[in-house]
């Protein structure tokens, strides 16, 4: 089962994404958190595998201090921003995806980067 921890400032998409992952079989979210700092509190205590941020936070450097309290953490951006915008953007991300995406390639994504 692949650990994530979903990091987005707003509550009703959190709240959105958990919905839609609570029965998944292969993904289980170990946690929230409303911004980046609050992010790699939980990071450093769950351990997750995979972590889904937003743009703005891949932006400042959030991979390295999410990597720095969970080693082989994978950021996966989940962002509003097209994919044309945020692709240079990614700071280190295995991946992005776009917020309107279907959550059937947000979970492919996941378990593709989680796979290696």
């Amino acid at each position: 089962m692949v650990r994530v921890l979903h990091c987005d400032d707003s509550a009703a998409f959190r709240a959105l994404l958990r919905a839609e992952l609570e029965d998944d079989a292969d993904i289980e979210l170990v946690g929230e958190a409303p911004d980046v700092d609050a992010a790699i509190t939980v990071a450093g205590q769950m351990r997750p595998d995979i972590v889904l941020l937003d743009l703005l936070d891949v932006e400042r450097d959030a991979v390295e201090e999410l990597r720095t309290v969970a080693p082989g953490v994978q950021v996966v951006v989940l962002s509003g921003h097209p994919r044309e915008y945020g692709e240079g953007r990614r700071a280190g991300a295995a991946a992005y995806v776009e917020k309107d995406a279907p959550i059937a390639e947000l979970r492919a994504t996941v378990l593709r980067v989680a796979g290696g």
